[in-house]
């Protein structure tokens, strides 16, 4: 998985995190000869900011065949990768996590560039 930089981003006030999420690991368990079912395991919530990308960012992450759609804000968090996805609680959006980075290199917060899926 990729970890972008983001080096000309600024930490977001404490009252811009202001969406309540829950971060999970997706797992797909086999079911009968060729089912699947998805297990979610390691529920974490946490409070964030969701804001979609610009269409400059969208367009160029879907040439790279990582649609990029919203960049979510999290106070500082290990162990999130590509296999995790992103509930908003209140709304039920889902995310799917394409890759993630420090907030200019710091250790206060990360940033979760994510594709909509619903």
């Amino acid at each position: 998985m990729s970890r972008a930089s983001f080096q000309n981003l600024r930490n977001p006030p404490s009252q811009k995190l202001n969406k309540r999420v829950c971060i999970r690991l997706r797992q797909d368990m086999p079911v009968g000869a060729s089912g699947v079912d998805q297990v979610y395991t390691q529920p974490r919530e946490r409070w964030a900011r969701i804001q979609p990308v610009g269409t400059a960012t969208y367009t160029e992450s879907a040439q790279t065949d990582t649609a990029i759609t919203h960049r979510i804000w999290l106070r500082k968090i290990e162990g999130v990768t590509d296999a995790h996805e992103i509930v908003h609680i209140t709304s039920g959006s889902l995310y799917r996590v394409q890759r993630l980075a420090d907030l200019d290199g710091g250790n206060d917060f990360t940033i979760v560039e994510v594709e909509q899926l619903k």
